[in-house]
């Protein structure tokens, strides 16, 4: 009987944060995360008996994500996170996986054949690296395999094994077309999460074992940071680097943007502009949801 992970949702749309922004991507959402983050969008971070935001609507009411409301408190995937979503997501053999990808992909093909716009993978979530014992099959199954970029969405608070690193060096070391990046999204006080559980240098670190001289130009790594306009979230971000960059390993400084904490896109719009004044000021990267902008954040975005 063949191994499967358990996934939410896969899907084509834009990236929507970071430096990849607008680049067409299809995603692996992966179920399951260490972390409630009760606190996003939830001023008063009141929680249900799990730890989690409340909804505002039963889950067992419905049978598919598809047909859920959107999410507006806690964290914005919640869908992916919060057990009693569990009899929606679905368990997957890697040869269903790529198959729902070859599906979806624009001609089914990992580049366009008429421009050579590559199509970015996302392992997301969740937390996409709770699942590290099917990356190997995953990464070397023949239809994903043709992909050239792999992106993990990740907390970077889940210790990463020797195993996952050999796996990713090997992948990167059979074509050095293919790119892999590390794309953080640490969670701050404001999330309900203990700094001490969420802020790990030592994972951050152990990251760029993926990068010898020989990958150099094949992997990179940020930092996304969830933040209203409040300067004590944004000296919460100046300190989590600043305990990165104490790492030997993590000397050279990635790049940090900072996201407005927002489900919809009008929490977005009205609290962009300052965030994105104190981004200049603090000497950050100003990150906009651009999904929340094209799509309103439903699932499937």
């Amino acid at each position: 009987m063949k191994k499967t992970c358990e996934i939410s949702e896969i899907f084509v749309s834009l990236e929507g944060e970071g430096p990849y922004t607008a680049r067409p991507t299809a995603y692996i959402r992966f179920a399951r995360c260490q972390f409630t983050c009760a606190g996003f969008n939830n001023p008063t971070h009141e929680c249900d008996a799990k730890g989690y935001a409340p909804l505002g609507f039963d889950p067992a009411a419905y049978k598919s994500l598809n047909e859920i409301p959107l999410v507006t408190k806690g964290c914005d995937s919640q869908y992916a996170v919060n057990p009693t979503f569990a009899h929606m997501w679905e368990k997957l053999t890697i040869d269903e996986i790529a198959e729902r990808l070859r599906a979806i992909i624009p001609h089914g093909q990992w580049v366009h054949p008429e421009t050579g716009l590559p199509v970015i993978l996302s392992l997301t979530g969740g937390e996409p690296t709770l699942h590290w014992k099917r990356f190997n099959e995953l990464l070397n199954h023949p239809f994903i395999s043709q992909c050239k970029h792999i992106l993990v969405e990740t907390n970077c608070a889940v210790p990463l094994t020797w195993e996952l690193i050999g796996d990713a060096n090997e992948w990167l070391a059979k074509d050095e077309t293919r790119r892999w990046t590390w794309s953080n999204s640490p969670k701050l006080s404001a999330s309900g999460e203990p700094w001490d559980k969420a802020v790990r240098p030592e994972i951050a670190a152990k990251q760029l074992m993926v990068t010898g001289a020989e990958f150099k130009n094949q992997v990179d790594q940020y930092f996304k940071f969830v933040c209203g306009p409040v300067e004590e979230q944004f000296d919460e971000v100046a300190k989590a680097m600043e305990t990165y960059y104490t790492v030997e390993q993590n000397s050279k400084k990635p790049n940090v943007y900072i996201m407005p904490e927002a489900c919809q896109q009008s929490d977005q719009a009205s609290i962009a502009q300052q965030v994105a004044k104190m981004c200049m000021d603090r000497g950050y990267l100003y990150c906009h949801r651009l999904h929340l902008e094209l799509f309103g954040n439903g699932v499937g975005t």
